[in-house]
């Protein structure tokens, strides 16, 4: 144990046949399920069978997917699940030649996907809060929550840029922007990995995804990304070039499609003088669910497993997910010549480091007494709030909000999302969710009487009377216009709406199944939301709107009309109680969107930091501007940001400098705000965006306080991929802008000189 590792790696790669070293790179997933009785308790000759040689890592002990043994109370319990893990541990450890432990990975988007555990909102309400410490402080929970389960590795964070809104994978993205995703990132794996390493006992690796995604052809998972090599280097790699340089994540994930032409898992250009070259990654590169056979079943590059597993492993991934079906045949490649031992070693001894890193040789198993009381804290679930209050954004308000939660008050709540707790992609089970209506009623004083009523319906439920989460299955016209009748009445009764529209997990998602699709052609309210909408407006009621959503979503009639507007995204556990907070004043909402919110989808793209010649023109229809921009975001009070002040004018291309402006509460109530830094390179040898954000700080003032918030930059803000792709600051003029928005700016002129 006091060796270092590498000498640690030596010995043991020493020691292992070619059978055992490919174990290594080989991952065991619904197979686990293989090993056990119908007593659920693991059967030893079946182990043996499926744990040969070992195995390098094993897949979401805490899922509930496999035979309907496996989906009871039982295995969803925080420490049964333990328990279970600790079973296939103790066979690696006690019954394999070698006694290796396995690694065990979760899925730990915005929480660890599993029951019980805390669930916090998703990724782009995450990031809404715009404040990187409390990011770290959710995935600081999130592998805690994992590690007392068994598990080492967490499948997070997600570095692809939200700039194709029909990409049912939105909802697992940051934002638009490469420097605030990158921001999150990091924030995301200190969270994970902690500040420092070796791992820590409550902590994970973390993994970064999906490299590279890009913005996928007709916003459909799995199709390529057309991108250019400066396209990657200026945007798409930016947030994965800033997590490696300051996070050290342990492992990176690449994407599905196709980058510059050629699948990611094919793609040593990619993966080697990209992400080692350039980024200087050196941790592990496991694969995502099934991306070496789909070498062959949707790219046509391989002929069969075999080739895939030779294209995979010469272009640099390390370990095949989920169950290892084409690298299980490497030994009799490394036999016929097609691929090298070497090879193989290299990639087994960075497995291995992880796994001496992590403290596995030396205590394997988790720690059942812990897990219990560890998961889904009081202090877990404040935070689940603390987030969802943050992330809220207040995109409309004509002064109907907040509430008064002592008035006299007849209030409707309305729509399909009023009631369940919606909790989207990647998303465990959690009992102590709190939906809208719910975390309303809690909030509300006895003078406000509330009504509900569904309003519409998003997708038919399932036999059970419950949504189906599996398959969007539109609803019958008939049936919901017999529910808008029924929402009509209520409403006619009341004072104030409140309408809690948006999206499903059923139509926003990962489209992992042919028949269950998750990306879109439109971007506006599905089914028949938009006729409930009209509906509510004949009534002639002050209305509120809430979104809970996985996707930007293009609603300009409701933006116009309704009296209020807020955009939730999925708020996690917490989200009624957090709206409520938010609708009754308790809190001020402060949340700014990370991305910009189009009119319609034939604006895409619509992302702020376009370049210059792209709004050259106009549509027929009118200017390409965004219904509402990137940053935005309303209070209950209201700010003055100065103009900019440089400490120096003028700066050499190797210096720093400082800019400093003034922020005023102008308004009556304590609130937060986004202080924004943009900066615009005027002219230079290449293209560059029109604005480009570089530094940001959320500021809590109280009615009347006024901060002087400083941005110190560094020449690193100021340089580019130049004509010769050489990363450099040109001299010239650069315009420096500070505001609330990309919107909403003020600014001044830095001249960098030679």
């Amino acid at each position: 144990p006091t060796a270092p590792i590498a000498n640690r790696v030596s010995d043991l790669l020493a020691r292992m046949t070619l059978e055992e070293k490919v174990a290594q790179m080989r991952v065991i997933w619904l197979g686990k399920f293989g090993i056990f009785g119908a007593d659920e308790r693991l059967v030893p000759d079946k182990a043996a069978k499926a744990f040969a040689n070992g195995i390098g890592q094993i897949a979401r002990p805490a899922d509930t997917m496999g035979t309907a043994r496996f989906r009871t109370a039982r295995f969803r319990d925080p420490e049964d699940a333990a328990k279970i893990a600790n079973e296939m541990q103790r066979f690696l450890v006690e019954h394999t030649r070698l006694g290796i432990p396995a690694l065990f990975h979760e899925e730990t988007a915005h929480g660890l996907q599993a029951s019980g555990a805390t669930v916090f909102p998703i990724p782009p309400a995450i990031a809404s809060t715009w404040d990187p410490d409390l990011v770290e402080q959710v995935y600081t929970v999130t592998a805690r929550e994992a590690r007392l389960r068994g598990a080492t590795i967490g499948l997070s964070p997600v570095l692809d840029l939200m700039r194709e809104p029909r990409f049912g994978r939105m909802e697992e993205f940051f934002s638009e922007d490469p420097y605030l995703t990158g921001a999150m990132g990091i924030a995301a794996v200190r969270g994970l990995q902690g500040r420092t390493r070796p791992l820590g006992r409550d902590r994970v690796f973390a993994t970064l995804k999906h490299f590279v995604h890009g913005s996928p052809q007709s916003g459909l998972n799995i199709a390529p990304a057309n991108m250019s090599e400066r396209d990657l280097r200026e945007n798409y790699l930016v947030p994965f070039a800033h997590v490696v340089k300051h996070a050290n994540p342990a492992m990176v994930m690449p994407s599905y499609n196709e980058v510059g032409g050629i699948p990611a898992h094919a793609n040593p250009d990619l993966l080697k003088k990209t992400g080692r070259d350039l980024l200087g990654f050196k941790g592990v590169y496991m694969s995502d669910y099934g991306g070496i056979e789909n070498l062959v079943k949707h790219h046509h590059m391989a002929a069969n497993n075999d080739d895939a597993a030779v294209l995979a492993l010469n272009a640099g991934v390390d370990a095949e997910l989920p169950e290892g079906a084409a690298y299980g045949n490497l030994p009799a490649l490394v036999r016929q010549g097609r691929v090298a031992e070497a090879q193989i070693d290299a990639a087994v001894a960075r497995i291995l480091a992880l796994k001496f890193e992590a403290g596995l040789f030396e205590q394997p198993y988790a720690e059942l007494k812990l897990v219990t009381r560890g998961t889904n804290t009081a202090s877990d679930i404040a935070l689940a709030r603390k987030v969802a209050q943050k992330a809220l954004i207040l995109l409309k308000n004509d002064g109907v909000l907040p509430l008064d939660p002592q008035a006299k008050l007849r209030l409707a709540v309305i729509g399909p999302n009023a009631v369940e707790p919606i909790f989207g992609g990647y998303s465990g089970e959690n009992a102590k969710a709190v939906g809208i209506l719910a975390g309303i009623e809690a909030a509300a004083g006895p003078g406000i009487a509330i009504r509900n009523a569904d309003g519409v319906w998003i997708t038919q439920p399932d036999a059970n009377g419950r949504p189906g989460h599996n398959s969007y299955i539109p609803v019958p016209a008939a049936d919901n216009a017999a529910r808008i009748a029924e929402a009509i009445d209520v409403a006619q009764n009341s004072d104030v709406i409140l309408l809690v529209l948006g999206d499903r997990p059923e139509v926003t998602r990962e489209a992992v199944q042919f028949e269950q699709p998750g990306d879109r052609d439109s971007l506006n309210l599905i089914g028949d939301q938009d006729k409930l909408v009209e509906a509510m407006l004949a009534t002639g009621k002050p209305f509120i709107t809430l979104l809970l959503n996985g996707r930007p979503l293009s609603v300009p009639h409701l933006a116009e009309k309704a009296n209020a507007l807020v955009e939730g995204w999925y708020l996690g556990q917490e989200g009624g109680n957090a709206f409520a907070d938010v609708l009754f004043g308790k809190i001020n909402p402060g949340g700014k969107l990370t991305v910009s919110i189009p009119r319609s989808v034939g604006d895409l793209p619509i992302f702020y930091n376009r370049h210059p010649s792209a709004d050259v023109n106009q549509y027929v229809e009118g200017k390409h501007t965004a219904l509402f921009p990137f940053g935005y975001g309303l209070s209950y009070t209201s700010f003055d940001i100065s103009e900019p002040r440089l400490t120096k004018k003028e700066i050499g291309v190797s210096e720093s400098f400082t800019v400093e402006v003034d922020l005023t509460n102008t308004g009556h109530l304590p609130g937060d705000e986004v202080v924004q830094l943009y900066i615009c390179d005027e002219f230079s040898t290449v293209p560059r965006p029109l604005l480009e954000l570089k530094a940001f700080q959320r500021i809590t003032l109280k009615a009347g306080e006024k901060r002087t918030v400083r941005f110190d930059l560094t020449p690193a803000d100021l340089a580019f991929w130049t004509l010769d792709m050489i990363w450099a600051v040109e001299p010239g003029s650069f315009t420096i802008l500070v505001g609330s928005s990309s919107a909403s700016l003020r600014s001044t002129i830095l001249v960098v000189r030679n």
